[in-house]
C-alpha cells in the first residue's frame, strides 16, 4: 500500500515537473517574441523620440547599424545597444547616429534613446570661431571641417542655442575634436610663422572652452594643389563620411574630394601639450 502511494507521490511530482518545465518554454517563446516585435518597433520610437525632443521632421534608417556594450563602466559584457542612422526630412538633411539602450540583454523594452543630433549646431559654432580667428591672423579664407568620435554624446539640456563652452562642458565621455582648416595654394607664410600662429589659435580655443576637460584638441592646416580643389572641399559632407552616416561620392571611398598637402599640425590635451 506504502509502495503504490509513494509511486503515486513520485508521478505527481513527475507531472508538475513537465507542466513547469513546458511552461517555461512556452514563456521564454513568448518573451523572445515579444522582444523581436520591440526590436522591429525601434525605428519608430527613435523617430518619435527625435520629433518630440526637436520639434521637427526626421527619418530613420530601420537597418540596424551595430551597436555597444553595456553603457556602464565594468558592467557586464552581455548587453548590447541598437544603433541606427537618423537624418533630417528634407534634401540632404543633416545625418546622425541614434542609440537604443534596451532594459536588458532578456527585456527588449527601452531604457533610454541618445543621439548627438546637436553636435551639428556645436561644430557650426566652432567653424565660426576657428573661422573668424584663423582670417585675423592670417588674412586668409579657409573651409573648415571638424572631426570627434561618431559616438558623442551632448548633455540632455543642450540646443541649437546652447553656449559652445556648455556644451563641450556636458560631453561625458573622453573625445577629441580635430579641426582640419584647408586653405587654397600658395599661403604665404613659412612654416615656422604658420605654426605659431595655429598655436596661438589652439591654445586660445584650448583654454577657454576645453581646459579641465579630458578631450584633446587637434589643429592642423591643409593646402589644395590647386584654387579649384579647394572649391570641392565641403566640409559637412566630409564630416558625415567620417562618421559613416552617408557613403561617400569620392573616389576610394575617402572622406575628402581632393589630394591635399599638410603644412603644420598643433595638438593640446592628454600626451599633446
Amino acid at each position: 500500500m506504502r509502495a503504490r502511494i509513494k509511486i503515486r507521490i513520485l508521478a505527481c511530482l513527475a507531472i508538475m515537473i513537465a507542466i513547469c518545465m513546458m511552461s517555461g518554454c512556452m514563456s521564454r517563446k513568448e518573451q523572445d517574441r515579444r522582444n523581436e516585435e520591440l526590436v522591429a518597433a525601434y525605428p519608430e520610437e527613435v523617430k518619435a523620440y527625435l520629433e518630440e525632443r526637436y520639434g521637427r521632421e526626421f527619418c530613420v534608417n530601420p537597418k540596424r547599424r551595430g551597436g555597444g556594450g553595456s553603457p556602464i563602466p565594468f558592467a557586464s559584457e552581455d548587453y548590447i545597444t541598437y544603433k541606427y542612422v537618423a537624418y533630417e526630412n528634407e534634401e540632404d538633411g543633416y545625418a546622425f547616429w541614434t542609440e537604443v539602450y534596451p532594459v536588458s540583454l532578456e527585456d527588449k523594452r527601452i531604457a533610454e534613446i541618445k543621439d548627438n543630433y546637436c553636435w551639428k549646431f556645436v561644430s557650426s559654432k566652432i567653424k565660426e570661431e576657428i573661422g573668424a580667428k584663423w582670417r585675423e591672423v592670417t588674412g586668409e579664407d579657409a573651409k573648415i571641417v571638424i572631426e570627434t568620435l561618431p559616438d558623442i554624446r551632448l548633455g540632455e539640456g543642450i540646443n541649437a542655442d546652447s553656449e559652445m563652452k556648455d556644451a563641450i562642458e556636458s560631453i561625458t565621455l573622453y573625445t577629441f575634436i580635430d579641426i582640419f582648416i584647408f586653405c587654397p595654394p600658395e599661403l604665404k607664410l613659412c612654416e615656422d610663422e604658420l605654426y605659431n600662429k595655429v598655436e596661438v589659435i589652439a591654445n586660445d580655443f584650448y583654454e577657454e572652452y576645453i581646459q579641465g576637460s579630458p578631450h584633446r584638441l587637434e589643429i592642423g592646416v591643409y593646402e589644395t594643389y590647386t584654387k579649384e580643389d579647394f572649391l570641392k572641399i565641403e566640409p559637412e559632407k566630409s564630416e558625415q563620411y567620417y562618421w559613416k552616416v552617408k557613403e561617400s561620392t569620392y573616389e576610394n571611398n575617402s572622406r575628402f574630394p581632393v589630394r591635399y598637402n599638410s603644412r603644420v599640425r598643433v595638438e593640446i590635451g592628454n600626451e599633446g601639450r
